[in-house]
């Protein structure tokens, strides 16, 4: 009898181990439920025959700019609404495409436009992916900026609020490095490191447009190469509950000028070109995901520091979709 008992115990035993161990393996086959941070780019590619839409809302207020001593100078407020429709589309196993068309309404002191800015549209290449492995997933991306805004011949009555885009075709190159990380249970970290850089195009110029001039001005504008970095994190409360934080490092060289400056509207020799200028800020948002496949986003971007760059604040917010 007492051997029989022996058995029994032993093998209710190991029937708990496996229950428990069949557990474990449920847990850790749960799929994490993340939408993505407000502003780093997804951390992989799409694969063949999925797809991913996100549309954005951004509503932010130009406060001042920084000086070329990193102080802050107030200005008139400047508002601007934008609505982008990010767009991304599994070609094959290791690459996607995407479009992002914008649609923006700028106003301040009364005046106001409205219109569609540049359109981004280019491909992601993923150079390295293993989920097991401690090591980040590596996602080469490759785009090009279609000058669809408006960007000169502007009317100066509407104080700028018509410069829509930027009339350069810039093309970017960019690094995501990308992996999640298990803190315990269903609790896990994202962790993005991305830098992009962009080469501009030189662009002509006729009266008032997105860099400046005026009455009579004509050259062509040399826009300078962007360099942007973001690092980024999210981490899950709950299944479905999550905290996401970005920090933006940008630097754009100069922008030069040459040609004939024309006027401003108070008969000064109007300004072209502009010096080197930097730009740090801040995104704290949360998330908040239906499922694998569906989620919420919202949060602010702030400006914290800047050298010739704007100051600025948003409320952004973001609808994920994965099918």
């Amino acid at each position: 009898m007492m051997k029989q008992w022996a058995i029994l115990a032993i093998a209710g035993s190991l029937n708990l181990t496996a229950w428990a161990d069949e557990a474990s393996l449920q847990q850790q086959q749960t799929p994490v439920w993340f939408t993505g941070s407000l502003i780093a780019p997804t951390g992989t590619a799409i694969p063949y025959g999925d797809f991913e839409i996100e549309p954005y809302i951004y509503y932010t207020v130009n406060t001042g700019v920084y000086d070329q001593h990193w102080n802050a100078q107030s200005f008139s407020n400047f508002y601007s609404f934008s609505s982008v429709l990010e767009g991304t589309f599994g070609l094959t196993p290791w690459m996607d495409v995407f479009i992002f068309p914008t649609l923006f309404w700028n106003r301040t002191e009364n005046q106001g436009s409205v219109g569609f800015g540049d359109l981004p549209f280019g491909f992601d290449f993923q150079l390295y992916s293993d989920e097991a492995s401690w090591f980040p997933g590596i996602k080469l991306s490759i785009a090009e900026n279609f000058p669809t805004g408006k960007y000169q011949h502007l009317n100066p009555s509407k104080l700028g609020t018509d410069a829509i885009g930027y009339g350069t075709f810039g093309t970017s190159f960019g690094l995501v490095l990308y992996h999640e990380y298990q803190l315990s249970g269903i609790h896990y970290i994202t962790l993005t490191c991305s830098a992009q850089y962009t080469l501009n195009t030189p662009v002509k110029v006729h009266g008032f447009n997105t860099y400046g001039g005026g009455y009579g001005t004509r050259g062509t504008i040399k826009p300078g190469n962007l360099l942007e970095g973001i690092i980024s994190f999210e981490v899950n409360f709950t299944k479905n509950w999550a905290f996401a934080l970005d920090t933006v490092y940008v630097h754009q060289c100069n922008t030069s000028f040459s040609g004939h400056r024309g006027v401003d509207r108070f008969g000064n020799p109007a300004i072209m070109g502009s010096p080197s200028s930097e730009q740090l800020s801040f995104a704290p948002a949360i998330e908040y995901n239906f499922s694998e496949s569906l989620g919420l986003i919202v949060g602010t971007w702030l400006s914290a520091a800047g050298r010739n760059s704007t100051q600025f604040r948003s409320a952004v917010g973001a609808f994920y979709y994965y099918y």
